[in-house]
């Protein structure tokens, strides 16, 4: 590697970072690490340098006891540990590129300060604080790393004294303050993605009556649709109330109980002593911009993170980066992303060009009994940028059949057709969905393909897993698929032809008079091959059971007896579950099959 050589012209580099989470931080003391000699001056708007913003809902849901867990070190403290010079309470005002320095505005009662460049260049004098002047600070090399602000509904009302917004430490004071003293029964998160997602997994341990507003079709959009459906169904059984599709016409005290009320566009009042707004953020971008700095949604960086000025550099949120999966540019506003970004910003600017991948979008996310996770984008979200994936979906146990505590976990991959490459996958379940989610996502970073993740050998406990992981088991399904071994019929495709396809129910007799598909004929698995001749080999033939093992064996049975036939994938469970506009005859809860699902609790599904 090239030896470290920061200087500039006999001097020490300076180096300015604007912005105090985890990307900024991350620049600031690698920069550091890596660099005794450099002067390294941090600047954070608001008083909570180093502050970790990814323990706001653990925060606010009473998860720590304190909230100076969040706030690791002081300015006085990075100051003798790692000598940066922390100007808190400092905003950025203004970028001049050419004169390489930038004007920034303090706040609060700071004291006035001499700060001196070398020789050739000029002193600047920095006024006191209190008098609101504004100063400029000279920089080799600046750091973006200003983060997001909350977006705004505009609604009438939304300037009452009950809203907060979801984001800084002060607003997480704010919320656990006025919960606590104005005993809040009710709460109203507006939004639907992630952000919200999060202020509910808080909130919800208040025992708080939990409404969501959101004005687009449906939540968690990241997800696929009927994803995004089983995480509703959810939300809903746990008492949470869900409002979709529909406007919010304003916020105002009720006229019962004194009570504040978010009155939506059908004329209904929703309880709220609380509202949080989430509905979704948007990158600091507008000084960067007036810079003359190239933006679209976030600020537009290469693979070294440096802006369209290569002096400048924009980490986390507001840093807009080539993802991993395609050449499209995505933000990725996530803590994790963030501390990445700002250590490869600081090895760049110390002579280190180590390439940064490109954001995969992953995450997990608690509902109160299950975990929903995602790497890359959605199936959806793939063909509407021009791919045309392959995808499967399946219902595997997160523990053996026979420990008490076994449930399934629904897992998607999406795939290329020709390679078997991964491109992005989804998980829900009760456990172990991080764990699955962080080795798809070391394989998606890996490139590797679905034939890599059957043969993956996984660690295997009782009571942390099943013998075949749900890994495996997903993947051997897609691997069949792309080797031709397997062909699968979408939810969608079946209520396209439910009456030109010849629909086979393979669970029992009791199982399809409880619930079934209206054109299906009921062919239990184990009668399968008596009864052969009732098929037509001129027409497709779709099969289906609960889960989509029972299927699986009826298709390899009808498949190599000469018949043109494929398996529903997800089976009938996702069918039902995943909010389908397909009428089912008798619909129970879940269209039980204790056949199917024991025998796929011991890894039979391939």
């Amino acid at each position: 590697m090239e030896r470290l050589d920061s200087g500039h012209e006999g001097r020490p580099t300076k180096i300015i970072v604007v912005g105090g989470a985890a990307g900024g931080m991350s620049a600031a003391l690698r920069a550091r690490r890596l660099d005794e000699k450099a002067s390294v001056t941090f600047i954070e708007q608001y008083g909570n340098t180093n502050f970790a913003n990814s323990g706001v809902p653990s925060s606010v849901g009473g998860v720590l006891e304190t909230d100076t867990f969040l706030i690791p070190q002081s300015p006085a403290a990075l100051k003798a540990r790692f000598n940066l010079d922390v100007l808190d309470h400092t905003e950025l005002v203004k970028i001049s590129k050419d004169q390489h320095s930038i004007l920034v505005k303090r706040s609060k009662d700071q004291h006035s300060i001499l700060v001196k460049r070398s020789k050739d260049q000029h002193s600047i004098l920095v006024k006191r604080s209190d008098t609101d002047d504004s100063f400029v600070l000279p920089y080799d090399k600046l750091i973006l790393a200003q983060g997001a602000y909350p977006l705004l509904p505009h609604v009438q009302g939304i300037d009452n004294e009950n809203v907060f917004f979801f984001q800084t430490m002060l607003d997480v004071q704010r919320i656990k303050s006025f919960i606590h003293e104005k005993r809040c029964r009710s709460v109203v998160i507006l939004g639907g993605g992630y952000l919200a997602l999060k202020a509910m997994e808080s909130l919800y341990h208040f025992g708080l009556r939990i409404s969501i507003v959101h004005t687009e079709e449906r939540i968690f959009e990241d997800f696929d649709n009927d994803f995004s459906h089983l995480m509703q169904s959810e939300l809903i059984k746990s008492g949470v109330q869900l409002h979709q599709n529909i406007a919010i016409r304003r916020i105002a005290l009720g006229i019962v109980d004194d009570c504040y009320v978010v009155t939506l566009a059908n004329g209904l009042n929703v309880p709220a002593d609380l509202i949080v707004v989430a509905t979704g953020l948007a990158s600091r971008i507008e000084i960067a911009r007036d810079s003359g700095i190239k933006c679209k949604h976030g600020i537009l960086v290469n693979e070294f993170m440096q802006t369209s000025d290569p002096d400048i550099y924009a980490v986390g949120d507001v840093a807009e980066a080539r993802n991993v999966v395609s050449p499209s540019l995505n933000l990725a506003p996530l803590d994790g992303s963030a501390n990445l970004q700002g250590h490869l910003a600081a090895d760049h600017i110390m002579k280190r060009a180590i390439p940064y991948h490109g954001p995969t979008g992953v995450y997990s996310c608690k509902l109160p009994r299950l975990t929903a996770a995602i790497i890359g984008p959605s199936v959806e979200m793939l063909k509407r940028a021009g791919y045309y994936p392959l995808s499967v979906t399946a219902h595997t146990p997160d523990h053996p059949g026979y420990y008490p505590t076994s449930h399934q976990t629904t897992t998607r991959l999406a795939f290329q057709p020709s390679s078997g490459r991964l491109l992005s996958a989804q998980v829900l379940g009760r456990s172990g969905v991080e764990r699955r989610i962080d080795v798809l996502s070391t394989a998606l970073h890996a490139r590797l393909s679905v034939f890599d993740l059957e043969m993956l050998e996984l660690s295997y406990t009782t009571q942390y897993g099943s013998r075949r992981d749900p890994v495996n088991t997903v993947s051997m399904i897609a691997s069949n698929l792309v080797r031709g071994d397997l062909h699968v019929a979408t939810p969608h495709e079946l209520g396209a032809h439910l009456h030109d396809w010849q629909i086979v129910d393979v669970r029992s007799p009791e199982n399809f008079a409880t619930c079934h598909v209206p054109t299906a004929v009921n062919v239990p698995i184990d009668t399968l091959r008596d009864n052969l001749a009732k098929f037509d080999k001129q027409h497709r033939i779709v099969v289906y059971s609960r889960v989509g093992y029972h299927g699986y064996l009826a298709y390899r049975t009808l498949i190599q007896s000469g018949y043109q036939v494929a398996n529903l994938d997800g089976g009938l469970k996702l069918l039902i579950e995943g909010g389908y506009d397909i009428p089912l005859v008798s619909v129970s809860r879940d269209g039980g099959d204790k056949e199917d699902s024991a025998l796929s609790t011991y890894g039979m599904t391939i």
